[in-house]
């Protein structure tokens, strides 16, 4: 089996598992109740955080007195008392609809009712209705992606990944803002099983897309996270129902609270060392990355769009983890962000069918309606070699484009071509390089430390030291005085 098909083989199996646990809580472990007094026998399990909970509170004589109790009080115009024992009530019954009894209505709009129905009850607005619309566009135009044709799978196939991960993710943020993940207790971690591949996702596809990076065995390793997570969050996945709509009221005997820093900071963490990765590459490469204008705003856009979601999602953790509570003004800029984001992809891929394309990153030929030949073209570049080597034409400091194609006997578009393809250069990069590289020499072996370096600059073919300095820094990232204490240094 080849590298490509192991990690293919290992995209499909988490996402398997993913798509598993969303639609049913498979295997689920069996949990007995006792009729009598209705506690819970729980199965012990290795690496399980757990709470103390009053079973007693799930008993039916223990429900019909919240209900009867909350009743009484809202009779009495007792506020308190009433959303006290109402939220007892909707807790350890799970029947978040109490709260529109008819005894209730007079004080939905005041504290700490209010607070009351804003926890349990659903509730939908423009923040739920971009959630959701953003999740099913990105959803679909993350399976588009996944199966359009004339495209590298590698690039479709990480970007669609992170798509379809990322819609499920906002999806599951819509069920918990309209209060309807009560009715889904089997979304519960179902987020929790790919919080570590976002990261490794975005930066494959970036490096796939700007050097066509291949893939071998050894990047399963970045994988191992994303398998300690489901180590972590399998024995949730496997409960029932049931337990798993006390957990989500917080009544399970399950303490979702490590889990949540557990997964929030690890994740962060996650998107910071990727996201930094692929920030240093962009600033180190991005003017010599060989793809094409379009492609490279792409990269540009993809780059700023991942750092604006690192940020916003250490502000989105730090709200839900309750480390810092004066950031709840900014409690869903995450979401929005990533919201954003697939609408974004989506949009460019409407706009830009040929987004993911073989040819989308590849620069186009600049001389594709030439007549040079392949074999004329080497042997241009052998002439141009032995001109520049041998000849050292570069040291002329009149020296141009026409000159040169005149003594290799063909036109400026030919030896242009030739610079460009062969070169990967223009005619003064290439001209301005050799003088350069024999500067450094000279330079180098002028033991006695006769020589200035405006006459090394004269020597070499510049016309003046400012065009000197300003090519030797852009090929050396160094002065030429900077250099020569460089050499005298060692």
């Amino acid at each position: 089996m080849n590298n490509r098909a192991y990690i293919i083989k290992a995209i499909h199996s988490a996402l398997l598992l993913v798509f598993m646990t969303i639609f049913n809580g498979y295997g689920a472990t069996s949990f007995s109740y006792v009729e009598d007094d209705l506690s819970v026998i729980q199965t012990s399990y290795p690496f399980i955080f757990t709470q103390e909970i009053d079973q007693n509170n799930f008993r039916q004589d223990s429900l019909n007195a919240f209900r009867e109790r909350a009743i009484f009080a809202a009779k009495n115009n007792d506020i308190e008392n009433a959303s006290k024992n109402a939220e007892l009530f909707v807790i350890y019954s799970g029947e978040t609809n109490f709260l529109e009894y008819g005894y209730f209505k007079p004080f939905l709009e005041e504290e700490p009712f209010l607070s009351l129905v804003q926890t349990y009850s659903i509730k939908f607005n423009w923040r739920d209705f971009l959630y959701l619309f953003s999740s099913v566009i990105g959803f679909f135009i993350g399976l588009i992606l996944l199966f359009r044709k004339n495209q590298d799978k590698w690039s479709s196939g990480l970007i669609s990944v992170f798509m379809l991960i990322n819609s499920v993710f906002i999806f599951h943020n819509f069920l918990y803002t309209t209060k309807l993940v009560f009715a889904a207790p089997h979304m519960l971690q179902v987020s929790a099983t790919y919080a570590f591949l976002y990261g490794p996702l975005i930066y494959f596809y970036y490096k796939r897309i700007t050097v066509n990076y291949q893939f071998s065995k050894k990047d399963l390793l970045h994988l191992i996270p994303t398998v300690a997570v489901l180590l972590l969050v399998i024995p949730i996945l496997v409960l029932p129902g049931e337990e798993k709509e006390r957990i989500l009221f917080n009544v399970g005997t399950l303490d979702r609270e490590p889990y949540r820093i557990i997964i929030v900071f690890g994740k962060f963490l996650s998107l910071f060392a990727y996201g930094g990765l692929m920030l240093y590459s962009y600033i180190k490469t991005n003017n010599s990355l060989p793809i094409s204008k379009q492609a490279r705003k792409w990269v540009r856009n993809l780059v700023l769009l991942t750092s604006v979601y690192v940020i916003s999602y250490l502000i989105h953790g730090l709200n839900i983890t309750e480390v810092v509570s004066w950031l709840d003004v900014f409690l869903d800029v995450q979401i929005i962000a990533m919201s954003l984001t697939m609408l974004y992809i989506g949009y460019m891929s409407y706009l830009k069918p040929n987004l993911l394309s073989v040819e989308f990153t590849k620069k186009k030929t600049k001389y594709k309606k030439s007549g040079l030949t392949p074999s004329f073209s080497l042997e241009l570049k052998q002439e141009l070699l032995s001109l520049l080597e041998g000849d050292k034409i570069y040291r002329e400091n009149n020296i141009s484009l026409a000159i040169v194609s005149d003594r290799l006997g063909t036109t400026r578009h030919n030896t242009s071509q030739v610079i460009n393809e062969h070169f990967g250069l223009n005619f003064f990069e290439l001209v301005n390089r050799y003088r350069i590289e024999e500067a450094m020499e000279i330079l180098k072996n002028d033991t006695n430390k006769n020589l200035n370096i405006i006459d090394v600059a004269y020597e070499v073919g510049f016309n003046n030291k400012v065009t000197f300095n300003k090519s030797f820094r852009k090929q050396l990232s160094l002065t030429p005085s900077q250099y020569l204490s460089s050499l005298r240094a060692s």
